[in-house]
């Protein structure tokens, strides 16, 4: 820093170092109008600390056209960081349900394991149930099983199948009485139809059709 005629001059490195600000955009300052340089007799660049204040407090055109396009940078990435949060914890809570799934699979093939011989029970007393149509749905409680007991719910209501024809079996022993079979399962007119998904609503809906074909 230098002082001439009772003013402070300073090289673009100390105005830069004292206003945050690089070389560069001091020169493009400069370059632009928006900043008056002095010339020392070497060609380097010498500003007055009064026309970097006057710069500042005006907030020059360049300033503020920098400072908007970081703050759109800086919106730009809170979202993208929000978008990638989101995709994150949907992901987890996917990776959860489907480890409910698999530990409601496991317990219900174990049950039906340990109990082989109770299966064909269950199948002679489905068959001798009049009236034809059945619906039921098996899973002990994860949210796969209950997503689909209600899917087949609504499914059911929009055929006009009765409600009295869809049913949930909860309990492993019952479950264990149709044979070993990943849950959430769909059993239509005594048969498994649908097994260890859950199947989207389209599809559920050609399966309940079934029912009214009986």
């Amino acid at each position: 820093m230098s002082r001439e005629n009772g003013h402070e001059f300073m090289s673009l490195k100390e105005a830069g170092r004292e206003l945050r600000l690089s070389v560069s955009t001091l020169k493009r300052y400069i370059y632009a109008g928006h900043l008056r340089s002095y010339r020392t007799p070497g060609g380097r660049h010498r500003v007055r600390r009064a026309d970097l204040a006057a710069l500042m407090g005006a907030g020059p055109p360049a300033a503020a056209g920098e400072a908007t396009a970081l703050a759109r940078v800086d919106a730009l990435a809170e979202e993208v960081a929000l978008r990638v949060r989101r995709a994150i914890q949907g992901q987890l809570a996917r990776l959860e349900m489907e480890v409910e799934r698999l530990g409601c699979s496991v317990e219900a093939i174990s049950a039906a394991v340990r109990e082989p011989a109770a299966a064909p029970s269950r199948a002679v007393a489905d068959a001798q149930v009049p009236g034809g149509c059945e619906i039921k749905v098996l899973g002990p409680g994860c949210r796969a099983c209950d997503q689909l007991a209600a899917l087949v719910e609504e499914i059911a209501r929009a055929l006009g199948i009765r409600s009295d024809a869809v049913s949930r079996v909860r309990e492993l022993d019952q479950i264990a009485e149709y044979g070993p079979a990943p849950m959430p399962a769909l059993i239509v007119n005594n048969q498994l139809v649908s097994a260890g998904r859950l199947p989207n609503k389209s599809r559920l809906t050609q399966l309940l059709r079934k029912c009214l074909a009986n």
